[in-house]
């Protein structure tokens, strides 16, 4: 019997150790050599990088897609992470995807592509360190919200890259506007489909904006430890800010915002007032000329980047992501050109650049002349 046991416990102890070689680990394939994990370029600033997901709830507010809950909001908070003596490999390298996330979206976007389950690691490892201490700021903040049907995950990378460069970087999901959204700590998975109320495009641009100001209005109050280093009398925006001038101009009038950066490809240049505007897209951005809608002259920074060639997902870290698996698989190419265009990795390339200039000048006093681009990238800069 005792023998029976022995070999029992031996065979199970060796299974063990094949599936720790087989099996992948969290948010790493290392070892799986059939699944293809695509990687985000390293943030180029000094800092490294810090990341927390926090859900926040507006109780004041009831969700229009859903009028019997108060407004969810999921946020991921990048940050600059400096864990002293100890050595900041003991936080957990975060992955690009939640596990929920992974499963309730990427079924469907493998099959869009033409690849096969497991093909590709959609749970990639980041450069950002879960729950590591921040470092000293103060930091200005950036708040990021993606365009519809986009999630919050989608600029990663991009808040790696400012938060490495001294900013705490707050991206936002809006639940029903968005493929899927998990609410941590619950791992509840909102999807549009969840919804019971039909909303209207100009509903749920109110809504985001909504959104936008009550992260604004509470960013002292989402972590104890992030509190004390970070300033909001000094916010950015970046992403979707509006196409619509009015509505942008609701976003430059919130408490503490001092330069918007639209990145959807599709911003008019107006709407801000005196309040400095970077639209980044693949085609000169609409209404260049000096004065805004109303027929008023023009007021404040204003610039425009042009990548010709480049789509609005081209300028999330989908691009890049998606380049690379077309090159892994070349059967994807024609729907991955079709999704991020012929411009990559320069749009990718660019997008970061440009915010880190943008902000670095407007939020962090660095000099206008850092402002910057690649060959191939136009610049249409306008200055008060």
């Amino acid at each position: 019997m005792r023998r029976r046991q022995l070999t029992s416990a031996l065979v199970a102890l060796l299974l063990a150790g094949i599936a720790m070689v087989v099996l992948p680990r969290h948010g790493d394939t290392a070892g799986w050599r059939d699944t293809f994990s695509p990687t985000l370029p390293p943030p180029s600033g000094a800092h490294e990088v810090g990341v927390r997901r926090m859900r926040l709830v507006d109780h004041d507010r009831r969700d229009p897609w859903r009028p019997d809950s108060d407004r969810t909001l999921m946020l991921d908070v990048h940050y600059p992470a400096d864990a002293g003596h100890r050595p900041l490999a003991h936080y957990a390298v975060a992955p690009a995807m939640t596990e929920f996330g992974y499963l309730a979206w990427a079924p469907g976007e493998e099959r869009r592509l033409g690849l096969l389950p497991d093909e590709v690691n959609w749970m990639f490892r980041t450069h950002s360190h879960e729950w590591a201490p921040p470092a000293g700021g103060p930091f200005p903040v950036l708040v990021g919200s993606p365009p519809p049907g986009v999630t919050r995950t989608a600029y990663t990378g991009i808040a790696e890259e400012l938060a490495s460069h001294g900013y705490v970087v707050v991206t936002v999901d809006h639940p029903f506007d968005t493929p899927v959204v998990d609410l941590y700590p619950t791992r509840r998975v909102i999807e549009p489909t969840d919804a019971v109320a039909t909303v209207s495009r100009a509903e749920a641009d109110t809504t985001r904006i909504a959104d936008i100001a009550y992260v604004t209005s509470r960013l002292t109050e989402l972590d104890r430890q992030l509190s004390p280093v970070l300033d909001p009398r000094r916010i950015g925006l970046f992403g979707w800010t509006s196409a619509d001038a009015t509505a942008r101009a609701r976003l430059a009038g919130l408490p503490g915002v001092s330069g918007i950066a639209d990145t959807t490809g599709a911003a008019r240049v107006t709407g801000t007032g005196t309040v400095p505007l970077l639209a980044v897209g693949g085609s000169p951005a609409a209404d260049q000329s000096g004065t805004d809608q109303r027929g008023a002259k023009r007021r404040g920074w204003r610039a425009t980047v042009t990548v010709p060639g480049a789509s609005p997902r081209s300028l999330t870290d989908d691009g890049v992501v998606l380049t690379q698996i077309a090159r892994r698989y070349p059967r994807t190419e024609p729907v991955v050109r079709q999704d991020v265009g012929a411009a990559q990795p320069l749009a990718y390339r660019t997008v970061r650049r440009a915010l880190v200039g943008f902000f670095g000048h407007h939020l962090g006093g660095t000099p206008a002349g850092t402002f910057g681009m690649e060959s191939g990238v136009t610049v249409d800069l306008a200055t008060p």
